[in-house]
């Protein structure tokens, strides 16, 4: 379900008043929804947090969006828009795992997801 609020998001006509706050908002704003979505994509696979599978499925629907977005006459696919989907995905991974050596209920969650699949 976010994967699709994401490319309806990212597929819209930007409206009227839809100018960035500042210099770079657009990257930051794909910077942090690529972690959000590693994230989420972590808690619903537990076991992938460092997978290939999932670094390379999100990174290949970045490439999907950017590449319908360059069909579109209201939006351009940018290398940087990229880049910055990479970032977050980084980042994501990044902060689970330095979250997941401190906080327990992580560790709870994955025991159990252990158990469930075993």
């Amino acid at each position: 379900m976010l994967l699709i609020l994401v490319a309806w998001g990212c597929l819209q006509v930007p409206g009227l008043d839809d100018k960035p706050w500042f210099w770079g908002a657009d990257k930051i704003i794909h910077l942090s929804t690529y972690a959000l979505l590693y994230i989420c994509a972590w808690l619903a696979f537990p076991g992938a947090l460092l997978s290939w599978k999932l670094h390379s499925s999100l990174l290949v629907y970045g490439l999907l969006i950017e590449t319908l977005q360059s069909f579109t006459a209201y939006r351009s696919a940018e290398l940087g828009d990229m880049l910055a989907n990479a970032t977050g995905l980084g980042l994501g991974c990044l902060l689970l795992s330095l979250l997941a050596g401190r906080l327990g209920f992580i560790h709870q969650y994955r025991a159990a997801y252990a158990r469930q699949i075993s």
